[in-house]
């Protein structure tokens, strides 16, 4: 898919999860990445926050690549 039909900028990663979904092993249900956050309490500020699924995938994916130690 082109970049203008899914209205992304060049630089916007949600492009590449446009096609990535959540999967749900109890309920069997799924939705789209794009349209999930996350929300957590933040260990360090225990402060809650909300953090786009896509941009987690992005991490995840960085990491990996890096090869650092935190990507299980």
């Amino acid at each position: 898919m082109s970049e203008d039909i899914l209205g992304y900028s060049s630089h916007d990663w949600r492009k590449n999860t446009d096609d990535a979904i959540v999967l749900d092993e109890v309920n069997k249900s799924y939705a789209k990445v794009n349209d999930c956050k996350v929300s957590f309490t933040n260990p360090k500020s225990r402060k809650r926050e909300d953090v786009d699924l896509s941009r987690l995938v992005r991490v995840f994916v960085n990491n990996f690549e890096s090869h650092k130690r935190s990507v299980k």
